[in-house]
Formats: C-alpha cells, structure tokens, sequence
C-alpha cells in the first residue's frame, strides 16, 4: 500500500476551511451637498459565491484523490490555485483588490474590494496541495 500524503490531505483540509473564511470585503462610500453615507460588507465569506463553492467541491475532490493515491490529484490543487488567484486579481468581477471613486459637482462617490485572510489561505493550500502531490508523483516514479 503507498505511503498516504498527509501534506496533500492538511493542504486540502485547510483550502476546505479557508472557504467558510472572509474572502472579499466590499466597502462604499458617497457624499453630496453635505450628507454622507457609507457601507462596508465587513467581509463575504467564500461559500457566499460561486468560486468559493467551486472551490470547495474541488478541495474535497482533491482531498479524496489524494487519500487514494491518484496520479492527478494536482489538477484539482491547480484549478483551486487558479480559481483563487482569479478573485485575487479580479478576473471574475469580485475581489482584485482597488479602490474607485469619481466625483461631479458637489458630489463624489467611492467604492473599494479587497481581498481577506479567507481567501489568501485558500490560495496558499492549493498551491501546497499542489507541490506536494507532485512531489508524491514524482516521488512514486523514481521507486
């Protein structure tokens, strides 16, 4: 029976957590003729959108492929690693970081989304699940 890649397993494991963990914050802010307001998310979980729960299921794929010693198991740690840095870098409209703001007259209005904790650790396990699944691969075809 092959050696089980615990690495791998603790990496899948923690993407799966970091998924119930703040992934983007969204805050605005808008002023005119001396009123003001503003609004803060305070924090979207990752289960709250779509990649986050892409993500998930993915995790728990990968998780289960690595326990069975499957030979790709680093695609799913691949797709997770591309699916982060994806909201990291706003490719897919949420999250990428910034701030925008435009103003006219008397009035300006300013709208921010910035990656959390949740998020960069769900980054940072995909990519371990990916390094050490490979390393177990290559490690297998070397005995």
């Amino acid at each position: 029976m092959a050696k089980l890649n615990y690495i791998a397993l603790g990496a899948a494991g923690l993407a799966v957590i970091s998924v119930f963990l703040p992934w983007v914050e969204a805050s605005s802010s808008a002023s005119f003729g001396g009123y003001s307001a503003s609004y803060s998310s305070g924090g979207i979980s990752g289960i709250s959108i779509a990649g986050g729960i892409f993500g998930l299921l993915v995790a728990l794929a990968g998780g289960f492929m690595a326990f069975k010693n499957i030979k790709f198991a680093f695609i799913a740690g691949a797709l997770n690693f591309l699916n982060g840095l994806g909201y990291m870098l706003g490719w897919f409209g949420a999250g990428g970081g910034g701030s925008y703001s435009s103003s006219f007259g008397g009035g300006s209005a300013k709208a921010s989304v910035d990656p959390q904790i949740g998020l960069y650790l769900f980054v940072l396990a995909s990519l371990v699940f990916v390094i050490f699944t490979l390393k177990n691969l290559k490690g297998e075809k070397t005995v």
